[in-house]
């Protein structure tokens, strides 16, 4: 178990979180610093996020390797064909193209690399909700499967794609 018993007292549930939930979080943080690094020049924006996909060979993105993230966040966001409240607390900003995002989730947009790029816009909130405070506000409460997903989709992303695309 990891001791965070000095950190509770200004991060109060942190102690709580299950060794599962800690290894997502490293993993997520890890794997974000490091696609950030290398994929966004250490300065990441949904802008440079599209760039990069818009960049990357066609054959590169088809094959499937990112539909079980892309499914996995159609399942959490939308219902009944529509968006929910876990979509809207998402807190997407107009900059982060949330029509693209929903297009994506719903099926209505079915270009690889848009739903690739809406994925990894998706990503983008979760590091900058949870870096920035937002998803301390319930203490990571339902996030394992979040930083689960973003971080595998994230290791695939540095597998697959050249790093001087």
């Amino acid at each position: 178990m990891v001791q965070l018993a000095d950190i509770e007292r200004i991060a109060p549930g942190v102690e709580n979180l299950s060794t599962e939930e800690h290894e997502a979080l490293q993993r997520f943080t890890l794997l974000w610093t490091l696609f950030e690094a290398q994929m966004l020049e250490s300065n990441a924006s949904v802008r440079k996020i599209s760039e990069k996909v818009e960049s990357i060979e066609p054959e590169i993105i088809s094959g499937g390797w990112f539909t079980e993230h892309l499914d996995y966040f159609s399942n959490r966001y939308i219902d009944g064909g529509n968006t929910n409240y876990r979509f809207e607390n998402l807190h997407l900003l107009n900059n982060d193209n949330p029509d693209l995002v929903r297009a994506v989730l719903t099926g209505e947009n079915v270009d690889p690399a848009s739903q690739l790029i809406g994925c990894l816009i998706i990503v983008y909130r979760f590091r900058n909700n949870f870096f920035h405070g937002i998803k301390w506000a319930y203490g990571l409460k339902d996030q394992l499967e979040n930083f689960t997903h973003s971080a595998s989709l994230l290791r695939k992303f540095l597998e697959k794609v050249p790093n001087g695309i």
